[in-house]
């Protein structure tokens, strides 16, 4: 019984509020380290999904990565903290314990000096004298007002496990047919479960071990109820059967004919899924160049198709599955039509999207289609596998051209701290390898061969082996200067094996030396702002700061780079023009020995625009580049990045297309916007496997990072007294 209904319960007290959205959650999260420049696009755009409520976008972040499954290394540092807060802890336990001893010990010599000389010794707390005998009384009182607290706790019954109590006004008896009925406001509860079942009357029958409950049947848990006309629950075969069932919640209504469950599983029939609650989906894409999504734009101006107040979507589907696994939630669709405003968009045959219990990534069987730098354009279908602790691997036959066409293969391996691609073409016989692992919130591993990575306001650089170990953190003081002139810090210290490769832009005119070497640097930047204004009414927005660059790096062979750069950075908009304007005045030493790989190409008087123009509600046309004034970069070029970019659509569903003249790259970006709000689901039958598990993780990382954020706590907090007793709550249930 037990069982049977935690398991119908757990999945609508999950999916409910999980519709809600209250939060931003990110379902899938970006692994790449994005400045404001160019990067390197995935095998396919990586989605970026936000949730917005009444159409203002909550931006809340977690203040800390991986707080339930954390990398090795993070797990392994809070445990180590752990053990040396515990340890301090104990050490000055020890102290305070030997102080109190000492002092207890000099009162005593003092009372017998004052003994002695036939004097009255009195102690003096708060102002209050008090002698022995008042020290004794107090100390009786405490004593007895504790013991009264615990007897008061003691007495109290606990709610086990398996408890079931059932009220009601009559109870009738069948002797024959062995039938217990129940009637007259049969309310039965399980308290440990918080699950209450009520209906019109309840039968039992006690050789078979069936209950029944008959009319108006509502079933709740943590406040979430489930209606419907009868309930069938077999307590030997832990199964329960329910007809015409119907769950309403703060953004989602189920209803179904009926619904099974058999053990693990649930199984709805002929049902539907319904909200009208207003939730904005934003798909975004990585962007590159010019971020059209910084710009102001009139909500009269805008140009909405799948997003406009009457718009409905609707998905019909023969079958829907839920798999909770012990790591993994699956989401699955089977022949699934989908229309918007009542028009068939299109069919789906099949669908099978994977995610972690945190939500922290996303992948499916879609196909893969892309154009990356040196491998070429490529296509295929996508199989998705699950992986150990909550992660994926994706395998992609694919098809590439680059010189002439030619066959291959990819893989792309996901969880929610790493995220690795690997492909092979014959059409260009390059193999490439792509990947990050987070150690921690500020630390990561990156390794590349024949791909760009991000090397920050020094550009995306690409090496034909990089293996780096990376600590990257920033933070911001609000005020710094003044109201609204905030000043942003963040450094970076790496430690890096790299071997210079032969290309990294187009023609430039630079021999690679092959190299192999290891590479310390440490780079930083301050950006204080001076100046800020937006008018959204008018369109218009001025910002101006101060930034600050330098980079130091050591080589193995010997050598060494040094960079400093100062300059003004502006952004700016007026009516549909907006534009970035960064110029840098800069000084440096390039002696590195790997020159294709990471030599300084921007100069001693460097300036990087971003222009952006929205020309109408279908067409946004941006261009980014970055330029050499001093005419002294070691490649000889004027222009060291220069890309195009055209946004076209309505404004709830962009295609961007984008070229890079100097790493010869094609970008194909899609932002997307759908809104819940009138979104059905129809189904002729769910299935739900584990319901229970539904975005519950099994490993107690959490409660590892709890208990060192406790303890860390405790060290701050400063102790007034050598002896603290818990009082427990006297309703707290107990033995």
């Amino acid at each position: 019984m037990k069982k049977s209904l935690i398991t119908l319960l757990i999945f609508i007290s999950t999916i409910l509020p999980a519709i809600s959205a209250e939060t931003v959650e990110n379902v899938y999260k970006n692994l790449e380290t994005m400045d404001d420049s160019f990067f390197e696009s995935s095998f396919v755009p990586a989605a970026n999904v936000k949730v917005e409520q009444n159409t203002t976008v909550q931006q809340t972040q977690p203040s800390e990565k991986y707080t339930k499954h954390m990398p090795l290394f993070k797990k392994t540092r809070l445990k180590i903290q752990k053990s040396l807060n515990q340890r301090y802890e104990k050490s000055e336990a020890k102290l305070r314990a030997k102080e109190a001893q000492m002092a207890k010990e000099d009162a005593e010599k003092e009372r017998q000096r004052f003994k002695d000389l036939d004097l009255q010794y009195v102690d003096y707390e708060d102002n209050e004298p008090k002698n022995s005998d008042n020290e004794q009384k107090v100390n009786n009182e405490t004593s007895t007002s504790v013991l009264n607290t615990e007897l008061v706790g003691g007495i109290k019954e606990q709610a086990t496990e398996n408890q079931m109590v059932l009220d009601c006004n009559n109870i009738k008896v069948d002797e024959a047919s062995g039938d217990i009925e129940a009637v007259g406001n049969p309310v039965l509860t399980l308290p440990a479960q918080k699950v209450k079942l009520t209906a019109d009357r309840m039968l039992y029958n006690k050789d078979s071990n069936i209950l029944k409950a008959i009319g108006n049947v509502v079933l709740t848990k943590d406040g979430v109820p489930v209606y419907g006309d009868f309930i069938q629950v077999n307590m030997n075969e832990e199964s329960i059967f329910m007809n015409n069932i119907m769950a309403d919640g703060p953004a989602l209504k189920i209803r179904a004919e009926k619904i099974d469950t058999v053990n693990d599983k649930l199984i709805l029939t002929n049902g539907e899924m319904f909200t009208n609650k207003e939730s904005k989906f934003n798909f975004v894409t990585r962007m590159v160049g010019v971020d059209f999504k910084k710009m102001i734009v009139d909500e009269d101006d805008k140009m909405l198709f799948l997003t406009q107040n009457d718009s409905s979507w609707k998905v019909i589907a023969s079958e829907v599955g839920i798999d909770a696994s012990s790591a993994h939630d699956i989401f699955s669709v089977k022949e699934a039509e989908v229309y918007h405003n009542d028009k068939h968009v299109f069919t789906l045959p099949s669908f099978k999207a994977y995610t972690n219990k945190d939500r922290e990534y996303f992948e499916a069987n879609y196909p893969e289609i892309g154009s990356v730098s040196r491998f070429g354009m490529f296509a295929g279908p996508g199989i998705v596998y699950r992986a150990p602790f909550g992660s994926t691997l994706k395998f992609i036959p694919l098809v590439n051209y680059k010189d002439e066409f030619g066959i291959g293969a990819a893989f792309k391996f996901k969880s929610s701290f790493n995220d690795t691609h690997l492909m092979y073409g014959t059409g260009s016989d390059i193999f490439r390898l792509k990947g990050r692992h987070y150690l921690d919130e500020n630390l990561m591993l990156q390794y590349a061969s024949n791909a760009y990575m991000d090397d920050w306001f020094l550009g995306r650089r690409m090496a034909r082996y990089l293996a780096e170990l990376v600590y990257d953190k920033q933070t911001k003081i609000n005020d710094f200067l003044a109201e609204n002139k905030d000043l942003k810090f963040r450094h970076r210290a790496s430690v890096a094996y790299a071997q210079d490769g032969e290309w990294n832009m187009h023609s430039e005119h630079i021999k690679s030396s092959g190299i192999g070497t290891t590479r310390f640097r440490y780079m930083a930047e301050v950006d204080q702002s001076l100046f800020k204004k937006i008018d959204k009414v008018n369109r218009k927005a001025l910002e101006l700061s101060m930034v600050m660059q330098g980079s130091a790096a050591v080589y193995g062979t010997g050598d060494t780079q040094f960079v400093g750069r100062i300059g003004p950075r502006l952004h700016s908009q007026y009516k549909y023009w907006m534009q970035d304007l960064t110029y840098f005045i800069s000084g440096y030493s390039d002696h590195t020995p790997m020159p294709v790989y990471d030599m300084y190409r921007y100069g001693r008087s460097n300036v990087r625009l971003r222009e952006a123009f929205r020309v109408n509600k279908y067409l946004t046309v941006g261009w980014a580049g970055s330029v050499t004034l001093s005419n002294d970069a070691p490649n000889g070029k004027l222009f060291q990045e220069n890309m195009f970019m055209f946004s076209i659509g309505p404004d709830d569903f962009k295609v961007n297309l984008g070229y890079d003249f100097m790493r010869k790259m094609t970008y194909f970006i899609i932002a997307l916007t759908l809104d819940s709000k009138n979104s059905t689901v129809k189904f002729d039958k769910m299935e739900i496997k584990n319901a229970e598990r539904l975005g519950q993780s099994t490993n107690n990382d959490d409660a590892d990072n709890v208990a060192f954020k406790q303890t860390k706590e405790t060290l701050n907090k400063q102790l007034k007294y050598a002896e603290v007793i818990e009082i427990e709550d006297p309703n707290k249930e107990s033995i």
